[in-house]
């Protein structure tokens, strides 16, 4: 089958060096998915695409498509935002390169989803334009809808063994697909115990229509937060985000 030229608007995630000029890069793309682009003579210094194609921009691309080879050519590629804050700011670069590590791990090769592709970009946006304090919500909010759009949600609303919908003590549970009540919780070991407090900031923070900054909010809350997502997807992909586990031990706030 002959090469189709397509375009498309991307979020570069990352690249290595190929040969002596080029670069392979992986982008996740709003109308093709997760896909894996050769960018010939991009290391050159006069390459008029180098800006528009290393990690954490998003650009506009050209590029030849062929149904035979799973790395397509890029032809043309132009920025069309840089993210200042999040490529300058440390803080923000840390929270934004999970989002990255995020997509480059979970998603499939050319999986489509023109909703987690402008979430992915409405949430870079926000890592770059908000405050330090609000970038723990704005990531687990990500976190939670980005799992929910790729097929292993958190059942948050209820107790996922008996629909149960009010406890006195709350229990979460990787196997069983979210929380258990404390009388359902017995006949699973595996369940972890939860406090209120973090039970709230997650459902709170599922159920946000906008995105919304909680004061209280401790920081041991955050990780605690952190290691069950972390555990979470461990757990139902058997891979890890090691980005996030930096969180979890205190080296992800810059």
């Amino acid at each position: 089958m002959k090469e189709q030229i397509k375009k498309t608007h991307v979020i570069i995630l990352k690249g290595m060096d190929y040969r002596e000029t080029s670069r392979i890069i992986t982008a996740f793309s709003e109308g093709f998915g997760k896909i894996k682009l050769i960018a010939k003579g991009v290391r050159k210094p006069k390459s008029r695409m180098a800006a528009a194609l290393q990690s954490l921009v998003n650009s506009e691309i050209v590029f030849y498509k062929k149904e035979t080879s799973e790395i397509y050519l890029v032809k043309e590629a132009e920025m069309v935002e840089f993210f200042k804050d999040i490529h300058n700011v440390l803080a923000k670069f840390n929270y934004a390169i999970v989002v990255i590590d995020f997509l480059f791990t979970f998603l499939a090769q050319e999986q489509v989803s023109k909703t987690l592709y402008q979430y992915s970009l409405f949430t870079l946006h926000s890592i770059n334009q908000r405050k330090k304090e609000e970038l723990p919500f704005i990531l687990i909010r990500f976190l939670l809808k980005g799992a929910s759009l790729l097929g292993f949600r958190i059942e948050l609303e209820k107790c996922t063994a008996c629909g149960q919908k009010s406890f006195s003590q709350v229990y979460f549970s990787n196997e069983k697909g979210g929380i258990l009540c404390e009388k359902c919780r017995v006949s699973n070991s595996g369940a972890v115990k939860i406090s209120r407090p973090i039970y709230h900031l997650m459902t709170k923070i599922q159920k946000q229509e906008k995105e919304e900054y909680y004061q209280e909010t401790k920081s041991d809350d955050f990780k605690e937060v952190f290691f069950l997502l972390s555990n979470w997807f461990s757990y139902h992909s058997h891979r890890t985000l090691k980005t996030l586990d930096n969180f979890i031990k205190g080296k992800g706030k810059g």
